[in-house]
């Protein structure tokens, strides 16, 4: 991989993507939004059972909107402009150049989800007990979530549109880590914890519970299982569905 060619384009997607309105707003602003009103409501309810689950929608919306459909956008937008046909013409082989436009979004990705986790350790004086199990989350749930982002764009003809086409992925995210919390308490099923959003909320409730990682692994391994698959779909998703010219 051309170090110096990843580093020029991933210079200039973080300009254009801070300068980008539309996909700024979704990657930068309205997850912090969504994370602060998850705080908030952490707070007044003083859950019993932990931040697990709150932080895990946190991430949920992280993944949602700065990985996801950012990454829609992104991809759209460039591929629209003729930008990713003119970089083919250079020296950047092809992983360099999709490297170097979505590092951007991954760092953002990244980023907003230890943000998440800050601000809940400010706000609510909780740290995760395994942070190995939050760190395998943000970076399976970053892959998982950037790759479905860019299959989406094979499905769109506009940068607006993919993010429109997109946004359904953060809606079945948030959506089946709702349905996992209603059995929280008494213990997910396998389906509910095979789910991208419940795998999340397993693997996310078990890191701040407090039980060392060895007896946790059980209840962790099928989730994390998941979770895996999920971005092993996702990295499948996008070589699938990647379109490098305009879709009319």
């Amino acid at each position: 991989m051309n170090t110096r060619a990843l580093s020029s384009i991933f210079t200039a997607e973080l300009r254009l993507l801070v300068r980008n309105t539309a996909v700024a707003v979704s990657a930068l602003l309205m997850p912090l939004v969504i994370g602060g009103m998850f705080v908030v409501s952490g707070l007044q309810q003083a859950p019993a059972a932990g931040w697990g689950f709150y932080v895990a929608l946190m991430l949920l919306t992280v993944f949602g909107m700065s990985g996801c459909i950012a990454a829609a956008g992104t991809l759209t937008y460039r591929r629209d402009e003729l930008y990713l046909k003119r970089l083919r013409c250079s020296e950047a082989s092809d992983a360099t150049i999709l490297a170097g436009v979505l590092a951007p979004v991954v760092v953002v990705t990244v980023v907003q989800c230890l943000l998440m986790v800050v601000v809940t350790a400010v706000a609510a004086e909780s740290l995760p007990a395994n942070p190995v199990l939050l760190v395998a989350v943000i970076v399976f749930g970053t892959v998982c979530s950037v790759g479905l982002g860019m299959a989406t764009t094979g499905f769109a003809s506009s940068g607006e549109q993919a993010q429109t086409v997109a946004t359904p992925v953060f809606f079945v995210l948030i959506g089946t880590a709702i349905w996992a919390a209603t059995d929280l308490a008494e213990g997910l099923s396998t389906v509910q914890m095979l789910s991208p959003g419940g795998a999340v909320v397993q693997l996310t409730q078990l890191a701040y519970t407090g039980a060392p990682l060895s007896e946790t692994a059980s209840g962790a391994l099928p989730a994390l299982g998941g979770l895996v698959a999920w971005a092993v779909l996702g990295a499948g998703a996008a070589k699938r569905y990647f379109r490098w010219e305009p879709r009319h």
